[in-house]
């Protein structure tokens, strides 16, 4: 159950950085945010790592490094922008193909099992993130792009992540990540800087440790348990935002939200063996 509960924890910590997002999209500019996120990380992993010194040794899968940094970083930035061009619902909905994403690319690339359990998952959650949003498609068109681009980079990033986990600790993939992102992220930043002010500060500090924490999570799950069966877990995002959404940002629960929510956790806390059971028993009793 260890690797269920980390991912749940990844999807509390990444709703956090949506939530915390949103609320500071009309003040702050998406590449100062993004700069915060990842210099707040940075100087966490530094600071909680084993070693201050950079992993040199790590650079011998540099390659899977620098995959997991791009997507991270092309994704991250592609769903800050989608969120300041179309409805957060929306962008929250799309991004939410990213368990699809990442189970397909596991089984092409690191030859996991697609088992029916799992397929019954990502069915099930995807169809309660549907009923929960719906799609309005009020927004421009580079907008749903641009957050359909970011989920599949979000996608890759959980496959490079799984990948290294085998022989990386999270520190240190986070480590190397930060440092591909941190530069790029500041230049980024340069053209639209704006000086917060300390409650803005506040929580650009909130966003880049929660981020910090969701990315811990997640390479703990992923280093515990395949990619796979984990990835569908990552559809209590869904319900944390619902809640986290009405508490803070005054965003009303529908009917279609209690019902949604209810599939996404029905379908996220049941176990495989289960389903399996119950898809044995239809077959059994249609014979």
């Amino acid at each position: 159950m260890k690797p269920y509960f980390f991912m749940i924890g990844y999807g509390f910590s990444q709703t956090i950085v949506w939530i915390l997002v949103s609320y500071l999209s009309q003040s702050v500019t998406v590449t100062v945010m993004f700069l915060a996120r990842n210099l707040v990380g940075f100087v966490l992993t530094f600071l909680f790592a084993p070693s201050k010194r950079i992993p040199l040794a790590s650079f011998k899968r540099w390659k899977t490094h620098l995959v997991r940094a791009s997507a991270t970083l092309l994704g991250g930035l592609s769903i800050f922008y989608s969120v300041t061009k179309i409805p957060v619902a929306d962008s929250v909905a799309i991004t939410f193909l990213a368990p699809i994403f990442g189970t397909l690319l596991s089984i092409i690339y690191l030859k996991e099992k697609l088992t029916g359990a799992t397929l019954v998952k990502l069915a099930a959650g995807f169809a309660g993130v549907l009923i929960i949003t719906g799609f309005s498609a009020d927004g421009d068109t580079i907008g749903y792009a641009a957050a359909l681009f970011g989920a599949f980079m979000t996608g890759v990033a959980y496959v490079s992540v799984k990948s290294l986990s085998d022989t990386e600790s999270p520190q240190n993939i986070l480590y190397i990540s930060y440092l591909v992102m941190l530069p790029i992220s500041a230049l980024l930043a340069t053209d639209e800087w704006a000086t917060p002010s300390y409650t803005e500060l506040f929580w650009l500090l909130a966003i880049g440790t929660a981020f910090y924490l969701a990315q811990i999570f997640m390479a703990k799950a992923f280093s515990l348990a395949p990619a796979a069966k984990v990835l569908p877990v990552d559809y209590s995002r869904m319900i944390f935002s619902s809640i986290l959404g009405l508490l803070f940002l005054d965003q009303s629960m529908t009917l279609s939200t209690y019902i949604g929510a209810a599939l996404i956790l029905f379908t996220s806390i049941l176990r495989e063996k289960d389903i399996e059971k119950l898809s044995y028993r239809r077959i059994f009793k249609r014979s």
